[in-house]
């Protein structure tokens, strides 16, 4: 009988009966199914192509993407939470599913893209400008072309210009304090509100009155002062699309020597809550061709 008791307690097979010891072994912890709590963007062209940020748990080792019955061609794993996948063609709405090792994310109703033929907005920069208008603002989507109209809330941009069917750049109109949608109607229907359209008008965005001097040689080193309102937190200062090194002065200046460049730039001024106009006279610095 002890000979046995022993036999039992060290782990060893009595009568062809395998038993453990008393610490036991931890059993591995047991791969988790993927799931999807959001897409972004919700909808884009017929055609495909749109870029869709899947957000979900349990995503990493990603082995296919799916749009209906269709997959995507180009999946790009980023985390554990996160998925990008570019969509396929298609019509209609459709369900986004992810599949792993483990299986494929259940169908749920976070998880609708929908193709349309109506423009689609997928991004908007920058995102705030100021509540007097005359920001430039690059609209990135699709289905633009024969664009019709762009608007800012409930009011039409100043001017705009269809760069190509996925690209318009707007002027935007003056606007009360607030956050608005911007919208492309095109010969039939307008581009859905999304999250991935908001502009913010701000009252604290910086404003440009003045350029003096306003002209330079091509080789830079001009001593330039802005003027202008709201120069407060000014994080960049830019002519055309050339930084300069900045020193913020009292009574609404800013002194600046000017880069290296050609032809008429915008000199801009940028804080936290937005960019200056551009493309108005008071705010241009034109080069020269001499020394």
């Amino acid at each position: 009988m002890k000979r046995t008791a022993l036999l039992v307690a060290i782990g060893l097979t009595v009568l062809g009966v395998g038993t453990v010891g008393t610490a036991g072994v931890a059993s591995a912890a047991k791969p988790k199914a993927p799931t999807v709590k959001s897409i972004t963007p919700e909808h884009g062209p017929l055609a495909g192509g749109t870029t869709v940020q899947i957000n979900g748990k349990n995503l990493g080792g990603v082995t296919a993407v799916d749009f209906g019955s269709t997959p995507s061609t180009l999946v790009t794993p980023v985390s554990q939470s996160e998925v990008d996948a570019v969509s396929p063609g298609g019509t209609g709405t459709v369900d986004i599913t992810v599949t792993t090792s483990v299986g494929t994310t259940a169908v749920v109703p976070a998880d609708e893209f929908t193709y349309v033929s109506t423009p689609s907005i997928q991004h908007v920069a920058p995102r705030a400008g100021s509540t007097l208008g005359g920001n430039r603002v690059t609209i990135t989507g699709a289905g633009f072309t024969g664009a019709t109209a762009v608007d800012f809330g409930a009011d039409e941009a100043v001017t705009y210009t269809v760069e190509s069917d996925q690209e318009i750049v707007a002027t935007t109109p003056a606007e009360a304090a607030g956050t608005v949608d911007v919208t492309v109607s095109g010969p039939d229907s307008t581009s859905p509100i999304d999250p991935a359209d908001v502009y913010t008008f701000s009252a604290r965005v910086p404003v440009v009155t003045s350029v003096s001097p306003d002209v330079g040689p091509a080789a830079g080193g001009t001593a330039v002062t802005i003027t202008g309102k709201v120069f407060t937190h000014v994080s960049a200062v830019d002519f055309g699309s050339t930084p300069v090194t900045f020193t913020v002065g009292k009574h609404g200046t800013i002194d600046v020597i000017s880069p290296p460049g050609t032809g008429t730039v915008d000199v801009s001024v940028t804080n936290a809550s937005g960019t200056s106009a551009v493309g108005n006279s008071v705010d241009q610095f034109t080069y020269t061709g001499g020394d």
